[in-house]
């Protein structure tokens, strides 16, 4: 299987500024970290550093890692620092209890291994410091590695699992409609197939303007979903706690 900084070496290729805009973490930083300042904030999968500009902006001391050797050097090139790391494989180069704030967005999704992802927050992570994880809305029919993970009950366990107290949720964006139908009528190669596909879009994109100025966005037609969290428990070897709860009675008793 290839490495995480083979497959992403060129995500961000000819990206200087965020995908889509900055929109979403403009949102972040109104919405979830309008009061973090004078701290120590990690992003992991950081990309070409828009969100970490903005927290150094907020007067925090910012540290980025991420898989992409073109994020890292649109980060440097930005006067921010980056590390290349395979989240889903190596260990962070940084120190344990390092930071008050550990960011994860839109990114635990395309990992082979959340978990040590995770597990490496955690060591990074004080105890009592707050995780941000988001990822997109399964109904955005985005692509998964773990498909029922990223159900919003099975996330939000997933993190409680693993020592963090989900203390808040907050939905960004909005979906397209029928992003299935969607999908089919814009491969199926037919004229009237792919008319009807951006006329779906065009519905979507009235619908999305009318939620964002008179109304909040259902969970279900959000774009991703977002929990804020803090480090409850700073050590936790979930894989040593299921061995123990899983081991046949005898031997426990043994």
């Amino acid at each position: 299987m290839k490495d995480a900084r083979e497959s992403y070496r060129d995500y961000y290729k000819e990206q200087a500024t965020a995908i889509g805009g900055d929109e979403r973490f403009t949102w972040v930083m109104q919405e979830i970290l309008k009061d973090v300042s004078g701290k120590k904030v990690l992003d992991v999968g950081c990309g070409e550093g828009t969100l970490l500009r903005m927290l150094r902006d907020a007067g925090n001391e910012v540290q980025g890692v991420d898989a992409a050797q073109t994020g890292k050097d649109l980060c440097v090139s930005k006067g921010l620092p980056c590390e290349v790391v395979d989240i889903s494989r190596g260990a962070f180069p940084l120190a344990d209890d390092a930071f008050d704030v550990v960011l994860c967005l839109e990114t635990l999704e395309h990992l082979e291994n959340p978990y040590h992802c995770i597990s490496e927050i955690k060591r990074v992570l004080k105890k009592g410091g707050m995780f941000v994880a988001s990822i997109p809305n399964p109904k955005s029919l985005h692509g998964y590695i773990y498909p029922g993970l990223f159900e919003f009950d099975n996330f939000e366990a997933f993190l409680e699992l693993n020592g963090f107290k989900v203390t808040r949720q907050a939905w960004w964006g909005q979906n397209t409609m029928f992003n299935g139908l969607s999908r089919r009528l814009a491969a199926c190669g037919c004229t009237w197939g792919q008319g009807l596909e951006r006329f779906i879009y065009y519905l979507s994109r009235k619908r999305n303007a009318f939620l964002r100025n008179h109304c909040s966005t259902p969970r279900d037609w959000c774009w991703s979903l977002n929990f804020v969290c803090v480090n409850e428990v700073k050590h936790t070897d979930v894989l040593h706690e299921i061995a123990v709860e899983t081991t046949p009675s005898d031997k426990r008793r043994s």
